[in-house]
């Protein structure tokens, strides 16, 4: 008897502990992979993103606080200061400032369709006095497609040769403006190729 009691009590043991092992495994596949494909994070679109770019050789990047205006990185010549036009200005439009931007009924997940705002930009630029407006083949931008077109400008009675690039982002759109040097017709070269080192870094 007692030997048929401790087989009983033996199989009974081993039930249980299948049980247990059964729970602990559908627990562990209950819970959510903490993946990037799991859970996005809503960017607080009063802030931006950190913009980098690598400084070509003879240019220097300015403080802020050397030069007026809403750009918020601009690049000149090594003997210049924030009186040329030469260079590069970087300029951001929050998400919610930005008059082109769709949304979904929550007021998340902004986009822009970029083609349509490109021409609307060109039709803009036009009336605003650029000359020879003309489309130029966009680029990938830290994995993001662009927008962009070219003309000519007028400041202080020289002629200015400008690329216009416009990249939308979860932190609204950057606008990056490439100004060549005086009375030139085309960006210098390594202005255009510090294109793809720009780099955004989440906050």
């Amino acid at each position: 008897m007692d030997k048929t009691l401790n087989t009983l009590l033996g199989y009974l043991r081993y039930f249980l502990c299948l049980l247990s092992l059964f729970a602990i495994l559908g627990c562990s596949h209950s819970r959510p992979e903490s993946s990037s494909s799991y859970m996005t994070p809503v960017a607080n679109t009063n802030l931006s993103d950190y913009f980098h770019m690598k400084i070509p050789n003879g240019w220097k990047s300015l403080n802020r606080n050397e030069y007026v205006g809403i750009a918020s990185y601009r690049l000149v010549r090594q003997a210049e200061n924030s009186s040329s036009f030469t260079g590069i200005q970087v300029i951001r439009i929050a998400p919610e400032h930005f008059r082109g931007a769709t949304s979904d009924a929550d007021g998340d997940n902004r986009k822009v369709d970029m083609s349509k705002y490109c021409i609307e930009s060109m039709s803009d630029a036009r009336k605003v006095g650029v000359v020879g407006v003309k489309k130029i083949p966009p680029r990938i931008i830290d994995k993001l497609q662009t927008c962009a077109y070219s003309g000519y400008e007028m400041h202080e009675n020289r002629k200015y040769f400008v690329h216009y690039w416009f990249v939308w982002r979860h932190d609204g759109m950057w606008k990056i403006f490439i100004n060549s040097d005086p009375d030139a017709d085309e960006i210098p070269r390594e202005l255009v190729k510090a294109l793809d080192t720009i780099r955004w870094e989440r906050r």
